[in-house]
């Protein structure tokens, strides 16, 4: 059986692509997922929004000057409260943290979760 996605992109035209994260506590892992995170969301500097204590939204700390708007990132943003600026380029959506701060992966039920809540917003 397929292992589910532990993270999904959102791009800023709406795509939904499903991204597997590398897990892990040690330092490598660390380095690892820091470099995929990076890459997929196109960025040197990332940061999180935490959307709920299950769901973070990573995005790309200088967005605002490298990417267009990203409408379903902000509207999903907005449901959580998260008014006070649009959001721009591609998110990472994950599961929240740990209690060492750690990432964690979407849980399949964290998943459909998402996908009912982004489909909610169109």
């Amino acid at each position: 059986m397929p292992r589910p996605s532990s993270a999904l992109l959102l791009t800023y035209n709406s795509q939904i692509v499903e991204i597997e994260l590398p897990v892990g506590q040690d330092p490598d892992s660390g380095v690892q997922r820091r470099a995929v995170m990076r890459a997929v969301l196109r960025c040197d500097r990332f940061d999180v929004v935490a959307l709920t204590r299950r769901w973070d939204m990573w995005i790309d700390d200088e967005g605002l000057y490298n990417h267009p708007v990203n409408p379903a990132a902000t509207a999903l943003a907005r449901r959580f409260g998260y008014t006070h600026q649009p959001y721009h380029g591609s998110v990472l959506l994950t599961g929240g943290p740990d209690a060492d701060g750690n990432t964690l992966p979407l849980l399949r039920q964290q998943l459909v979760g998402l996908l009912h809540t982004l489909q909610d917003l169109t």
